[in-house]
């Protein structure tokens, strides 16, 4: 008996070794991390839709007859717009501590997109993910033949993380309003998952200058055995989409501001100030 307990202790060591060593394989060889998407559509007050079918006279006049509320507009734009196929465009938000090469004017003229990613990791040892490129990258003119525009007003709606699409190959940035808005994301922060921690929520925005874009994302990732490796992340089994506006509307609408607020039909009044402006 004493015998066998002394065999006991002398092989525990290396037999828990042993176990250890098989989780940490079966643990490295799940997926080192998956992500679900969902764009976001709700509504901010400034904002502006597209569609892919001229308007009926009797919706024209339906969407220049809604009355205006200052937190309510645009809202109300795309709750009568989004059921005849109508899509959300973003502006992006204001960089007030902005990059280097910022140029407001592009920056204005460009269009978003936003998403919520979720990450996840099942492995019961923590990765961190290190950092993020777009890539496969494909891009082209919009075909949509309408565009309603309510220009921004002083409100801001801020991402977690940017992706500027013109700026190809180029990582993201720090979306968010604060001092470090501006500079790379992840020459300051990284994203910590695995290991029983709770999902890592990002909201995400991709901008676009006059080329819709369909994208992925490459995550470089190191884990708790300073392994590194990459993951591409899509929405689901296709690539993200961030869309554009295109260049020559058949109906386009600009909201004016000057004296009582009211849709212009710019496809009919191109003299419009509003109208000159925009273009």
């Amino acid at each position: 008996m004493l015998a066998d307990f002394v065999m006991e202790v002398g092989t525990a060591k290396p037999r828990i070794r042993a176990e250890q060593d098989a989780e940490k394989e079966l643990d490295s060889e799940e997926d080192p991390l998956v992500s679900t998407i969902d764009y976001d559509q709700t509504a901010p007050v400034n904002l502006k839709i597209v569609l892919d079918r001229r308007l009926t006279k009797a919706e024209q006049e339906k969407l220049e007859s809604l009355p205006f509320t200052q937190q309510r507009y645009g809202r109300d734009v795309w709750n009568f717009l989004r059921p005849l196929g109508g899509r959300m465009i973003r502006y992006p938000a204001s960089m007030l501590n902005p990059p280097a090469g910022f140029d407001a004017t592009n920056w204005y003229r460009s269009d978003s997109t936003i998403f919520k990613m979720n990450l996840f990791s099942d492995r019961t040892s923590m990765l961190s993910i290190t950092g993020m490129t777009p890539v496969n990258l494909s891009c082209r003119p919009s075909a949509a033949k309408v565009v309603v525009e309510i220009p921004a007003q002083g409100i801001e709606v801020y991402s977690d993380i940017l992706f500027d699409l013109t700026a190809h190959g180029s990582g993201p940035l720090i979306a968010e309003e604060g001092e470090e808005q501006g500079q790379p994301f992840f020459s300051r922060r990284k994203i910590d998952l695995g290991g029983a921690m709770s999902p890592g929520g990002l909201r995400v925005e991709a901008m676009v200058r006059e080329k819709s874009c369909r994208w992925e994302i490459k995550a470089q990732y190191r884990d708790a055995s300073q392994k590194s490796g990459t993951v591409i992340l899509r929405d689901g089994k296709k690539p993200f989409f961030a869309e554009a506006l295109p260049a020559d509307p058949e109906q386009y609408w600009i909201t004016e501001t000057d004296g009582p607020v009211s849709l212009i039909p710019c496809h009919e009044k191109p003299e419009e100030v509003v109208c000159v402006a925009a273009n």
